[in-house]
This record gives structure tokens, C-alpha cells and sequence, in this order.
């Protein structure tokens, strides 16, 4: 296990293992294919409450096109209209992106 980031897609919240953050943060895939990112501000707030003492609060959060990626990314999500989870009831996307763009998917050349 460990950390991964969550993925939007035509609607869909997916997960993912192969975007640079793998710290819990947003992706995008727009209508156009092109990768965005939610950057964001980061600091520490304190919170005796809290599990350790305190969390990481995001300011100033903002989409930022991921120009500079290039690559394959996996994503998956349980297939939840379809009977819930099962090992086989995930569907999954392998989208390659060249300078930000999805230039395949699942194979298929866009």
C-alpha cells in the first residue's frame, strides 16, 4: 500500500500511483486530454485534537496544466454501479501523455 492521488476523468474519481505528487492530490484529465494538477499552498495547523498534534492545511489552491509531463499513467476506480467490490470489478485506464497531452488510451491512439 501507500499513498496515491486521486484522478478525474469524464466524471469518474479514479485512483492513481503515477502522478509525480502521490501525497493525496488532484489530477485532471479535461475534455481536451490535457493533464492538470491542483497546486497549492502548504502549512502546518496546529491541533491538539488532532492525531498528530496538528495537519497540513492547503491555501490558495489552483489548476496548473502539467505541460512538462510525460508518461504512462494508470488509473482505477470500483466499478460500483455494477456490483460493488470484487476483485474482478474494477475498471482501470492506461492513458500515455506526451507534454501533457493524452496522446493514447487503453491502447488506442487519439
Amino acid at each position: 500500500m501507500g499513498m496515491f492521488d486521486e484522478l478525474t476523468y469524464k466524471g469518474h474519481q479514479y485512483q492513481t500511483k503515477d502522478t509525480p505528487a502521490q501525497l493525496l492530490d488532484q489530477y485532471e484529465i479535461r475534455d481536451d486530454g490535457t493533464l492538470w494538477h491542483q497546486e497549492y499552498d502548504a502549512r502546518w495547523e496546529e491541533n491538539s485534537e488532532s492525531l498528530f498534534g496538528g495537519y497540513i492545511r492547503h491555501d490558495n489552491e489552483r489548476w496548473v496544466f502539467c505541460y512538462d509531463f510525460d508518461g504512462l499513467i494508470v488509473f482505477y476506480r470500483e466499478d460500483k454501479e455494477n456490483g460493488g467490490y470484487k476483485e474482478d470489478n474494477w475498471i482501470e485506464h492506461k492513458a500515455l501523455f506526451n507534454s501533457g497531452k493524452m496522446i493514447k488510451l487503453d491502447g488506442e491512439n487519439l
